[in-house]
């Protein structure tokens, strides 16, 4: 279900995450369509790199004459068009990236950003390591939810976009837990 699903949301956070995005950076998209709306909003011909996991914005890249695009290979998920595993986290450990955008279908203020994959976890934390500043990107209808394995703390990144649903209890906890949390307009 990734293609309806919550789509003015995602659309918002990936105007205001393009925002980060300064020319010439070498910038990480994570697997996942919040992360795939960014491309959309990214400026051409400023010399930005996309690095991804994920076939669908690597597709979406190479619409869009002027950004380059890396793809990190490695083993393939068919559920949701992307690739994780060693390959992948090898791929970002030769690279140096000033930007990671990291999706997660989980997150909450005690257990940060989660995943329910060892495979993906593998290469969310290759591509925070790979990384000088690390955002997440994820939407307010999933958070409050963890899943098994721990990719980070909230306090272990340098920022988190998110919609303005979230609720402002939660928002307060966020920005508590260390980080620095913008709230996109819907």
């Amino acid at each position: 279900g990734r293609a309806q699903l919550e789509l003015p949301r995602k659309a918002a956070i990936g105007r205001r995450a393009a925002e980060e995005v300064a020319d010439g950076m070498t910038v990480f998209l994570d697997a996942g369509t919040t992360c795939e709306a960014v491309v959309a909003h990214l400026p051409i011909d400023r010399g930005i790199t996309v690095v991804t996991n994920d076939f669908f914005a690597v597709t979406a890249v190479l619409a869009r004459a002027g950004i380059a695009a890396i793809h990190t290979g490695g083993s393939v998920d068919p559920e949701s068009g992307s690739s994780d595993g060693a390959l992948a986290a090898a791929t970002l450990a030769h690279l140096s990236v000033d930007l990671c955008f990291l999706s997660a279908g989980a997150w909450d203020v005690g257990h940060g950003v989660t995943t329910p994959s060892a495979d993906k976890l593998a290469l969310k934390r290759a591509a925070i390591a790979s990384a000088s500043r690390s955002v997440l990107l994820a939407d307010s209808t999933k958070f409050g939810a963890f899943e098994r394995y721990r990719v980070a703390g909230l306090g272990e990144l340098d920022a988190v976009i998110t919609d303005a649903g979230l609720a402002p209890a939660d928002a307060g906890a966020v920005r508590a837990s260390g980080t620095t949390l913008e709230l996109a307009a819907l």
